[in-house]
């Protein structure tokens, strides 16, 4: 008969007799059939799988339900549309509960630093929620600088605003989660600007050792242009004075513009005054430096990129002669392409300045210079307007066209370019065709400097002589008014130190005017209140002309920045 194999029972009985005889009994796993490999790896493996499966299924489901809580909450703090879509997304994409949450107080709280109800209750309930996402995410994970960040954020805003005593008594509340950000995540700028705008708040109780280290905090923040915003106007609050403000701010453009603003709003007029000309100095060199960065772009290929930094210098120079030569520079190089709404705009204003120039002086852009203005403010010109420009540019073709094309030439609108055109034909030496065409320009425009000067001129040629155009006093009627300047083309009969507007009245209140002489721009100035004439200083010389008209033509723009006042009546000569 066969053996049988021994079985577990049969092991069991034994045991006792294999011990006593042979020494310790054989293992179980010995005495039964071994299992084959294959089999139990197989049976282990899809276990292991199926337990991971079912994991991965909890895991999903918690992190879904954790989206759609997270989502209903982001609702009821007033998220909709495409901010909520992005959040949503931007929390779906971290992948983790807590790094969701991170994502979306961080949101809540850029909403609530943007708020323009501060004071609401939904404001309060979005920094409510900001604390409890930030706190939440920090329980899981005490490492994240993000929210520990949040969490000291948003605490020291709630309670300043809701003037809770507790920003000063229990200062660590918001202090210390601020100071740790800052030490896990040493190359973030974020946790030490937000301390700095923190330390803000409780000034009047810091010492004066913590006020010189906040202050290195707030001289690093002030660098980053959306808490430069923030925290500009409760700085200059706490400073007291423009000057000691500035201590802490960049030397950039945007500060000194700025500062220069609130002095105007605090009507210090000499503070305004001199921050302007720190703005113009700064700006100035801001502005060569871009193009010098433009033309970097270029040598690299980057026309797109050069185009932006052209179009940006163009934009933010200030319409005045100190800066045509940076404009002239940019216009040169500008790559072709469209023309953006900046460039649009700054083109009408440079074409808006530099053609009255033309016609009392000589145009101060070179014709190329022109010519590229004309295009780039295109069909914002009026007819009038685009055929000047084309003659400045030296396009006569397109200005013959606009000329031939336009039914309205014998208009008011029309003269400055028919004066110009006639200028130019005298110069030509052409000298019929210039009589002709100055005798077509409207008669409303006939009283002008620049339509008298070229009259007497062309006297020769029977051009009736008006009376004399070098004088040492100027009427109200003399002024003329465009784009909110009043303007007044004159010839000096005689050399001065000094041109006197006398005002129609005396100024009910302080003023500030902006003066611009042939051009360039003066220094602000202080009109007090109750005065009835205002002293510019400018130099006044006749210069060498003709011996028709020994005198050089000067062009005075006057603008009111600030204040009740009404044009000059009278200006004469010191």
């Amino acid at each position: 008969m066969p053996t049988r194999a021994p079985d577990l029972d049969d092991v069991t009985r034994l045991a006792p007799h294999l011990a006593s005889e042979t020494g310790p009994a054989p293992s179980v796993s010995r005495l039964l059939p071994p299992l084959p490999r294959s089999i139990s790896t197989r049976v282990v493996a899809t276990l292991l799988l199926a337990l991971l499966a079912a994991l991965a299924l909890v895991h999903h489901r918690a992190w879904l339900a954790v989206q759609a809580d997270l989502a209903t909450l982001a609702r009821s703090q007033g998220l909709a549309g495409p901010d909520l879509a992005e959040v949503t997304t931007r929390m779906r994409r971290e992948g983790d509960p807590t790094d969701a949450r991170v994502v979306l107080a961080a949101r809540l709280f850029d909403l609530e630093v943007a708020s323009r109800e501060p004071g609401s209750p939904a404001s309060a309930e979005r920094l409510l929620a900001t604390r409890e996402l930030a706190r939440e995410a920090l329980r899981a994970e005490p490492a994240s600088w993000q929210a520990a960040m949040l969490l000291g954020a948003a605490v020291s805003l709630e309670r300043a605003r809701s003037r809770d005593p507790r920003i000063y008594s229990l200062a660590k509340d918001w202090e210390r989660p601020l100071t740790v950000a800052g030490e896990l995540a040493p190359a973030e700028m974020q946790p030490r600007r937000l301390l700095a705008a923190a330390y803000l708040e409780v000034w009047p109780a810091l010492t004066p050792e913590k006020r010189a280290k906040v202050e290195a905090l707030l001289r690093d923040a002030f660098l980053e242009p959306h808490t430069f915003e923030r925290l500009y106007e409760p700085w200059v609050t706490i400073a007291g004075s423009l000057d000691r403000a500035a201590t802490l701010l960049p030397d950039q453009p945007l500060t000194w513009k700025r500062l220069a603003t609130t002095a105007l709003g605090r009507k210090s007029w000499s503070e305004f005054a001199a921050l302007s000309g720190r703005s113009r100095a700064s700006l100035r060199q801001s502005l060569e430096h871009d193009l010098a960065l433009a033309a970097t772009a270029v040598e690299r290929g980057d026309l797109p990129g050069a185009r932006r930094q052209y179009s940006a210098v163009l934009a933010a120079a200030p319409v005045d002669a100190e800066f045509l030569p940076i404009v002239e520079t940019a216009l040169g190089r500008l790559p072709p392409g469209p023309a953006d709404e900046a460039q649009v705009r700054a083109a009408e204003a440079w074409l808006g300045w530099a053609l009255p120039l033309c016609l009392v002086r000589d145009c101060p852009f070179a014709g190329p210079a022109m010519g590229r203005l004309a295009s780039l403010a295109g069909s914002m010109l009026r007819g009038g307007e685009a055929a000047f420009a084309a003659l400045a540019a030296d396009d006569r073709a397109r200005a013959d066209l606009l000329e031939r094309r336009s039914d309205e030439v014998w208009s008011e609108p029309w003269a400055p370019f028919l004066t110009y055109k006639a200028k130019l034909e005298a110069a030509r030496k052409e000298i019929p065709a210039a009589r002709a065409t100055l005798l077509t320009v409207h008669r409303a425009f006939r009283d002008r400097l620049a339509w008298r000067t070229l009259a007497e001129r062309l006297a020769a040629v029977g051009v009736v002589p008006g009376p004399p155009l070098a004088r040492a006093s100027w009427e109200a009627a003399d002024w003329w008014f465009d784009q909110g300047a009043s303007r007044l083309d004159l010839l000096p009969a005689r050399p001065a130190t000094a041109l006197w507007l006398e005002l129609p009245e005396a100024a009910r209140s302080e003023a500030l005017l902006e003066v611009q002489w042939d051009g360039h721009a003066l220094p602000p100035l202080v009109v007090a209140a109750g005065a009835t004439s205002v002293r510019l200083p400018i130099a006044v010389t006749p210069g060498a002309g003709s011996a028709t008209i020994p005198a050089e033509p000067h062009l005075l723009e006057v603008r009111v920045r600030a204040g009740d006042l009404r044009p000059a009546t009278r200006v004469r000569l010191e």
